[in-house]
């Protein structure tokens, strides 16, 4: 799910940048305004990514309950072989996994601080400049709304799905090891990402319910 948010990133900067073009409804474009835009494009940078790290720490916590909720697990292949025929002992990875669990915990950790830096000091740089002229347009401030909510729905909304799916079949379809996949990143990223979609679509209706007055923060 992750791998979308690049390519969705990009085709929304161009088309953002195509209706503050456009469509600035006589709004002066300053250099407040610019850097408006890019404190508000970097702030949604920064709190996708203290997201995908929350996600990623929690995948490496049901891990640390049970390896096999996040991580593959070998799985014993000799039944299916038959009697007689020679099988190559099994490699114990349990290292392998509980090394990969550490790297995740570690990774999860330096996005989400990273993430939450950067969009803190973008938070601020947004304020700072939405009281200049031309420093807080509608295109901008609702953009950001627009932007983080749809962001937020790609990855949460699938993850979630595909979370829901995972547990469904681990614990209830999955009689057998090569039965139960692991769902600990699917679960992870829906429980960071969904309760963001739901505040920032809340932000977004309510602030096209009432016309756009002055300066208006991220």
């Amino acid at each position: 799910m992750l791998s979308l948010l690049v390519p969705l990133a990009i085709l929304g900067l161009i088309a953002w940048g195509i209706v503050g073009v456009t469509r600035r409804g006589g709004d002066p474009f300053t250099l407040a305004t610019a850097t408006a835009l890019y404190a508000r494009v970097v702030w949604i940078a920064g709190i996708l990514t203290s997201l995908s790290g929350l996600g990623i720490i929690l995948k490496a916590c049901f891990g640390y309950i049970n390896l096999a909720y996040s991580y593959f697990q070998p799985v014993a292949y000799a039944g299916a072989y038959p009697p007689g025929v020679p099988v190559a002992p099994l490699v114990d990875q349990s290292n392998f996994y509980e090394q990969q669990r550490s790297q995740d915990l570690v990774l999860g950790i330096t996005l989400l601080v990273i993430g939450v830096l950067v969009a803190g000091v973008h938070l601020f740089l947004g304020r700072a400049v939405a009281r200049m002229p031309g420093g807080s347009p509608a295109w901008i401030v609702r953009g950001t709304l627009l932007g983080i909510t749809v962001m937020t729905a790609v990855v949460g909304i699938p993850s979630a799905a595909a979370g829901l799916y995972e547990v469904l079949s681990y614990f209830i379809v999955g009689t057998s090891p090569q039965n139960q996949q692991p769902w600990g990143e699917s679960l992870g990223l829906a429980i960071a990402f969904l309760p963001a979609w739901i505040y920032a679509m809340t932000r977004l209706v309510d602030d096209l319910r009432r016309p756009h007055v002055g300066a208006t923060t991220p």
